[in-house]
């Protein structure tokens, strides 16, 4: 894979952030049967997956603590890895318009500037712990843009969450900072147990989703499990995958692994 680190100027973050892409190769193999001209021709657009960070990490970290970049490289599928600071991937009340960027700039930046794919049925999002809920927001709150899309642990009862951190001394005022203070969280579009209802009964095509959560993860599973609970109700198309594991890199090393190949293999149709 070829790796891109950019630093460009967001007009919804309004100041400069970072993003690294990740783009298939050829092979050593079919570059020594190759024309120099041959190796730098346009390529067929590659499907893409966005893959998100959780709390305090950034657009590395995915690629320094696990094999993603070599699991996308084998299928062909390129990685687009944001900053997102630790924002939730909300449009925050008091601040930076974090939702806009991901869901709306991120995509013109990438498709302006990299040969990936245009069409929703080769875009997929996927994230860890904070960034499995950002994927899961986006996907549910923008379903014409994503086939599927994956949790891994994810962080998604933001409600409990941002009430645990206005009340923390280290994280005060970060809840009402990032989600809007004074207004109820639940049932909101910051709500992904009732965004997944809502799609469910819009009759709109609902993004396939994969969640997984490690059986020691304390905190995650309950939050995780209430999706699944969620979607079960509601017929909405998932997997439901759990294993030995906390919150921690060896669980999320194996199973973006399969949460890959849950993506590629849906059929055309499904997506």
């Amino acid at each position: 894979m070829s790796l891109f680190q950019c630093s460009f100027y967001s007009h919804s973050l309004r100041t400069i952030t970072k993003v690294n892409v990740c783009l298939p190769e050829y092979s050593s193999g079919q570059v020594a049967a190759m024309t120099l001209e041959e190796c730098y021709a346009p390529r067929k657009p590659f499907p893409v997956l966005y893959l998100l960070h959780g709390m305090n990490g950034d657009e590395t970290v995915w690629l320094r603590r696990t094999n993603v970049e070599r699991y996308a490289g084998h299928l062909g599928m390129a990685l687009v890895l944001p900053y997102g600071e630790n924002n939730y991937y909300t449009d925050n009340a008091h601040g930076l318009k974090w939702f806009t960027y991901l869901t709306q700039e991120l995509p013109l930046f990438v498709r302006a500037h990299f040969p990936v794919s245009t069409r929703r049925q080769d875009t997929f999002i996927a994230g860890l712990s904070m960034g499995g809920y950002g994927a899961c927001k986006a996907a549910l709150r923008c379903p014409e843009q994503y086939a599927a899309f994956a949790s891994l642990s994810g962080a998604l009862d933001v409600e409990t969450i941002a009430r645990e951190y206005n009340v923390n001394s280290y994280w005060e005022g970060l809840g009402d900072c990032i989600f809007h203070a004074g207004q109820p969280i639940g049932g909101s579009e910051e709500d992904v147990y009732a965004l997944t209802r809502r799609l469910s009964a819009s009759g709109v095509r609902r993004p396939p989703a994969y969640l997984c959560c490690g059986t020691e993860d304390e905190e995650c599973m309950p939050m995780s499990r209430k999706l699944l609970e969620v979607m079960e109700e509601c017929g909405y198309p998932h997997t439901w995958e759990e294993g030995p594991g906390a919150h921690e890199w060896d669980f999320w090393e194996t199973y973006i692994r399969r949460a890959l190949d849950f993506f590629v293999s849906l059929p055309e149709e499904e997506r």
